[in-house]
């Protein structure tokens, strides 16, 4: 099923009134980052993953508000770098990465540090967020190039 198809599916099944542009547009959003993320189909969680790319998450703007919800939805106390790297430590995780250089890109979230892929700590091995419904604003805000397109291309249609 292709994403337009998805749509117009959550359309029929909320028969009652229309989805507003926003709602169409969270679900698309919700159905490409769970299926398609990056256009790879069945691939979820690349945004939430260094790997190889000049990337950080972060500078997480939110960090007071993502440590008190993360403590109260995981049932202890988190300290702060238990959940983010400052600059001092950061930078010296990849040291040739100049987004991990820079310290306007801090707080940051930290990833798992497997050698490989380097994913963020909340991400499940199903490449799902596990803090879905309190992430950060900037991986609310995220939006891949790939993403932007299909944006752009459904609005064009409605």
């Amino acid at each position: 099923m292709n994403v337009f198809g998805f749509l117009k599916d959550k359309l029929k099944a909320k028969s009652v009134e229309a989805p507003t542009r926003e709602e169409m547009v969270n679900d698309l959003i919700h159905y490409t980052c769970s299926r398609v993320c990056y256009g790879v189909r069945d691939q979820a969680g690349i945004c939430c993953t260094i790997g190889e790319r000049d990337w950080i998450i972060g500078p997480i703007t939110d960090s007071d508000r993502f440590l008190r919800d993360v403590s109260k939805k995981l049932g202890r106390e988190f300290t702060f770098d238990e959940i983010f790297y400052s600059y001092e430590e950061g930078r010296k995780i990849f040291p040739d990465r100049s987004t991990w250089q820079d310290p306007n890109n801090y707080p940051a979230l930290r990833v798992v540090l497997d050698g490989k892929a380097y994913p963020c700590q909340f991400l499940s091995d199903d490449k799902k967020c596990t803090m879905q419904d309190i992430k950060p604003e900037i991986c609310s805000a995220y939006l891949c190039d790939y993403l932007k397109e299909s944006i752009a291309k459904m609005q064009e249609r409605l």
